[in-house]
């Protein structure tokens, strides 16, 4: 499936009278594919919506360090000859005299560090000096050290992110799929699991997309069970009709047995 179609597929799952089609439309794999695809498009858009929430939030950490009578950050380390330590992008620690830049995007150096500026135009440093009072050190720093650990952050986060999901859409599936037969509500099991892996959607747009800004972990379950229940009630309907239907046929006058 072509990446436009999984964009479509994802808009139509935040509209619920759409599941009904939708689990006409996808097994339950396509639907297990679809889901993934989703998370990892929201968690890619707020991986770059981190950006300028950092540097929103750069001058603030500032500002709450001034708070404290002293915060030091110190360091002591050592090596014979260049080390490299991440190979793309390039993170060197050279304690030699003739230290530079040239070939790296981090340097670390016995004067302090050195990095190739966003889209590489020019250069930046710090000597350890500036680092070691965090409280007088520039906002941009932090940015920066944000920056350096956002490949670890993101696969952290995004593992986090998706077991927790994951389960809740376990959770939620069961639930769709058993609750409505105290209703007579027929669903089964199929389309229970389809149901919560749509109503997902909205869930990880909400925790997603806000979670650089603003965090909460009530409003996102809101959703999904209200997004999940319209679901349930109109896929269950048409699959209870569909039984009721038959049922008179079979009742029909005249039916031979």
């Amino acid at each position: 499936m072509r990446f436009t179609q999984r964009l479509v597929l994802l808009l139509k799952t935040l509209n619920p009278d759409s599941y009904a089609g939708l689990c006409a439309q996808l097994k339950l794999g396509d639907a297990v594919r679809q889901f993934l695809f989703t998370f990892l498009f929201l968690f890619a858009l707020m991986l770059l919506l981190l950006v300028p929430a950092a540097v929103v939030d750069a001058p603030l950490l500032r500002s709450r360090l001034a708070s404290f009578d002293s915060f030091a950050v110190g360091g002591n380390f050592s090596a014979a000859r260049p080390v490299t330590l991440v190979a793309q992008p390039r993170v060197v620690v050279d304690l030699s005299g003739n230290a530079s830049l040239d070939g790296a995007s981090v340097l670390f150096s016995d004067e302090g560090v050195s990095w190739k500026r966003w889209l590489l135009f020019g250069e930046s440093s710090r000597p350890w000096s500036a680092l070691t009072d965090a409280k007088r050190a520039p906002a941009g720093t932090y940015l920066f050290l944000l920056l350096f650990l956002a490949p670890s952050i993101a696969v952290w986060a995004g593992l986090l992110f998706l077991v927790k999901d994951a389960l809740l859409v376990i959770l939620f599936g069961l639930l769709a799929w058993l609750l409505p037969h105290l209703w007579r509500v027929r669903l089964s099991a199929a389309n229970g699991f389809k149901l919560a892996l749509f109503a997902a959607t909205v869930m990880m747009v909400v925790e997603l997309l806000l979670f650089p800004f603003w965090r909460t972990w009530w409003l996102p379950l809101l959703l999904y069970a209200v997004f999940l229940a319209i679901g349930v009630a109109l896929v269950g309907e048409r699959d209870f009709a569909m039984h009721g239907r038959r049922a008179e046929r079979r009742d029909a006058p005249g039916r031979k047995l």
